[in-house]
């Protein structure tokens, strides 16, 4: 732990950043969000639902976010359930109220290939794209219909070259429309273009043997993070070698660090804060979260706990929310949960720990979460389930 005023700096940090996660899509700015006042639950209920299919349509954006749910959790959030090969979306309330695949989707979207590694909403927020890393594919799913409408890949086949993808991660769909996705197992980083469904960008030249890091020379050693930031830059981290690197629109390194000390895990999901800082994962037993200065060094904020409730087993993707708390996976505990960085303690928990199932309040092995601030579930008075 750090001392209390370097700890409220990375609180502020937190509390901005989500502008920056989502700025990816709408290249909105974190001051921009900060001045965003969020209407109160109760004043959310008064206002008529305006629906599509049942569902609230894509009114609001990160940068006009839609009324905040009291609590911990400001917002309802997407959750990849890998180990149930479904995409779910569960209210702060422990609703679920969206659900992919289900009923109406069809037997030609669900051979595109399974889904639950990681799922994030489009710019729009219509679609959701998500990657399938033993399946080999990308994905794009309509929000209100169920069906896919893009995919890239070949199911069940992984491989490399210009059609095949060999353990895809965390694939974005970006302001202009392409898919970045790190391709984890052939080294490299990928822009597709879902027009024509060609690969139009790629870093990271073919290595032999175990995969080097070293973005400088265009050597990407198994990168499993690539999030995109407002200007176009890249934030890669890379599990070869622990690093993380931002590099520009042109694949130009603007720095590349070591992660900080992640006790034996590795360096998973970075996500760059507003102030400069880092938020990473270390995808270990006991998991690690951590805020740090990429020109220091300096770590400004960890959550570490090494037994008990509160440890974290393989954690891949922690998110900041607008209130100042911490949204992540905890993926081999079979549970989501949100962390106040003031006092390191889980405020909401999704799953139950360690037990893997589908039931409610159950998940298996999440692998990706994302904040829903597109749609105004408040309007919609009672959920009604997926």
């Amino acid at each position: 732990m750090r001392p209390g005023a370097l700890i409220a700096v990375a609180v502020v940090a937190v509390a901005a950043a989500v502008a920056v996660a989502h700025g990816r899509a709408t290249g909105t700015t974190a001051k921009t969000a900060a001045v965003v006042s969020h209407p109160t639950a109760s004043a959310a209920k008064t206002t008529a639902p305006a629906l599509k299919n049942g569902l609230p349509l894509s009114a609001y954006s990160p940068s006009n976010p839609p009324p905040a749910w009291p609590g911990p959790l400001p917002y309802p959030i997407l959750i990849a359930d890998s180990g149930n090969s479904r995409i779910i979306e569960v209210t702060p309330n422990k609703k679920i109220v969206w659900q992919y695949p289900n009923a109406q989707t069809t037997a030609k979207s669900k051979s595109y290939g399974t889904t639950g590694d990681d799922a994030f909403f489009t710019p729009s927020g219509n679609q959701i794209v998500t990657n399938d890393e033993d399946g080999g594919t990308i994905i794009r799913i309509n929000y209100f219909t169920r069906q896919v409408t893009w995919h890239f890949g070949v199911p069940g086949q992984l491989g490399g070259g210009s059609t095949h993808l060999n353990y895809p991660d965390d694939a974005y769909q970006i302001a202009n429309g392409n898919v970045v996705v790190a391709d984890i197992r052939n080294c490299r980083e990928l822009t597709i273009n879902p027009a024509t469904n060609k690969i139009i960008k790629s870093w990271g030249k073919p290595q032999n043997g175990y995969c080097q890091t070293n973005p400088a020379q265009n050597l990407f050693g198994y990168p499993n993070g690539d999030t995109p930031q407002p200007n176009g830059d890249i934030l890669m981290s890379f599990i070869s070698s622990d690093r993380i690197a931002l590099l520009s629109p042109t694949g130009k390194v603007i720095w590349n660090v070591a992660a900080p000390d992640l006790y034996g895990g590795y360096v998973s999901d970075a996500q760059l804060l507003p102030d400069g800082n880092v938020l990473v994962a270390g995808y270990g037993k006991p998991g690690v979260l951590v805020i740090f200065n990429p020109q220091s060094g300096k770590v400004v904020w960890q959550y570490r706990v090494t037994s008990g409730p509160g440890e974290l087993n393989h954690p891949s993707l922690a998110l900041p929310l607008p209130n100042g708390n911490i949204l992540l996976n905890d993926d081999r505990n079979d549970r989501v949960i949100v962390i106040d960085p003031k006092t390191n303690k889980i405020v909401w928990q999704y799953g139950t720990t360690g037990v893997a199932g589908s039931g409610p309040n159950q998940l298996n092995v999440p692998d990706g979460v994302d904040v829903d601030m597109w749609h105004n579930w408040l309007s919609v008075v009672k959920p009604t389930g997926a």
